[in-house]
């Protein structure tokens, strides 16, 4: 599956940085085509465009506050930077990055304005990760809360993946991944919330988180919250669970009948 949550670690040292890395698991079954049917593999799509935009992710969370300004430019083995007053751009030169290899390609990174200095946006132009590509734009937005312990990221995507074969998966609507402190590691969390619409495979998902999406520190998958989805007109329901950590969620049609599926890989 997807491992939505699964960089728990990253989660809280790119939070310094203002970037945040979900990376989901890809999954090579074959799909339902029936429009009454939603299946294992369409909801893993669904959830699983961040993990190729998330590898470019490190390196941007690597250089974001890198001390660095009006040209000058950073090289690591094989992606340089280059820094101006506005922001920075990244150019791969056939990169391993985050055990995936052939990342090329270009990125830009624009950063908000002085009053908005928590904020900026990554625009991919033709990023190649593994055999897919990336084009679009995201822009990430910092919202800490020291009072309730926690930190949150807006993420707004409008975003493409084009995959080895030729196909395309695209994203637009906007995320809210945030981290709540608890009194220990344990008792703390990372949930979702937001709305946004998925295109693959000639069907449009329309996804509301209508009750917020939770894991447990150190959990794989989501293990709370319901997830309203409409599948080209088709209304159902993903329950995630009530907080056990497991790979199970539960997808309830219009009728009643309820299917569980694994979000395992």
């Amino acid at each position: 599956m997807t491992h939505l949550f699964k960089r728990t670690g990253n989660f809280m040292a790119l939070a310094a940085l203002t970037v945040v890395v979900f990376s989901c698991s890809k999954d090579d079954k074959d799909t339902l085509e029936q429009d009454e049917q939603v299946s294992q593999t369409e909801l893993k799509t669904i959830l699983e465009i961040d993990d190729l935009s998330s590898v470019a992710d490190q390196v941007v969370a690597d250089l974001f506050n890198a001390d660095n300004s009006g040209g000058t430019a950073k090289t690591s083995e094989c992606y340089g930077a280059v820094y101006t007053d506005t922001g920075f751009s990244v150019t791969f030169n056939d990169c391993s990055v985050d055990n995936v290899d052939n990342v090329d390609g270009t990125l830009t990174v624009v950063y908000g304005q002085q009053s908005d200095s928590h904020a900026f946006s990554v625009i991919y132009d033709n990023l190649t990760v593994g055999t897919a590509s990336i084009d679009g734009t995201r822009t990430f937005t910092l919202v800490g809360n020291q009072q309730e312990s926690s930190v949150s990221f807006i993420i707004t995507s409008d975003m493409t993946l084009t995959l080895g074969d030729g196909s395309e998966i695209s994203e637009k609507g906007s995320k809210t991944f945030a981290f709540i402190f608890g009194e220990t590691l344990g008792e703390s969390k990372l949930t979702i919330d937001g709305e946004w619409m998925v295109k693959a495979n000639g069907n449009t998902y329309s996804i509301d988180v209508s009750e917020l999406l939770e894991a447990g520190f150190g959990c794989d998958y989501i293990g709370k919250g319901l997830m309203a989805l409409n599948k080209n007109g088709l209304q159902v329901s993903v329950d995630f669970g009530d907080g056990t950590c497991n790979d199970v969620a539960s997808i309830i049609y219009p009728d009643g009948t309820n299917e569980e599926v694994s979000l395992e890989d």
